[in-house]
């Protein structure tokens, strides 16, 4: 088991009494995991071998600049071209698995606790060539442009990150 959660998907058995429910206000959205089965999953365009659970999009409750969503490739699976629209940043963080993603040209392997910002702009894909599920939260974000400042995509692992405290919190 790894270090972080992702939907296993399935469906619950017809005889098993759904309690949990998602809950959607103004400035939050709490989804259990045992809400996320197979019943609500969405495909993506451009993505193979692929299923997708989206935690919030743009006009859902507190979501109006930005999209989250769990993505799930399955061997095999892949998405060339995974971002459509030119002025749109994003992020992706793997929580389970290993997957290629090529990023302006450049191939990086990510696994669990990789994480890659990508910039509005940015040529980018995924492929997973392992033959396990890959799972990985992505987040995308209109880009608002600073003067001043180019933003650029980077590549790194949560596990290369020295941590940080925050100030007046003892370190916890």
């Amino acid at each position: 088991m790894g270090k972080y959660y992702s939907p296993s998907g399935g469906l619950p058995p017809q005889t098993h009494l759904t309690t949990e429910r998602a809950i959607v206000t103004e400035a939050y959205t709490v989804i259990p995991k045992g809400v996320m089965t197979d019943i609500v999953t969405s495909n993506l365009p451009g993505f193979t071998n692929t299923r997708s659970w989206i935690i919030a999009r743009p006009i859902s409750g507190f979501a109006t600049t930005f999209s989250q969503l769990i993505v799930e490739i399955g061997p095999g699976g892949e998405a060339p071209k995974a971002e459509f629209e030119a002025g749109v940043e994003g992020v992706v963080f793997v929580t389970k698995g290993k997957v290629n993603l090529t990023l302006d040209g450049e191939l990086h392997q990510l696994e669990e606790g990789g994480y890659a910002y990508l910039a509005a702009g940015s040529e980018w894909g995924l492929e997973n060539v392992s033959d396990d599920v890959v799972s990985f939260h992505w987040i995308r974000k209109a880009y608002e442009r600073l003067e001043g400042y180019e933003a650029k995509s980077f590549v790194t692992n949560e596990k290369d990150v020295e941590p940080t405290s925050m100030p007046d919190t003892n370190d916890v």
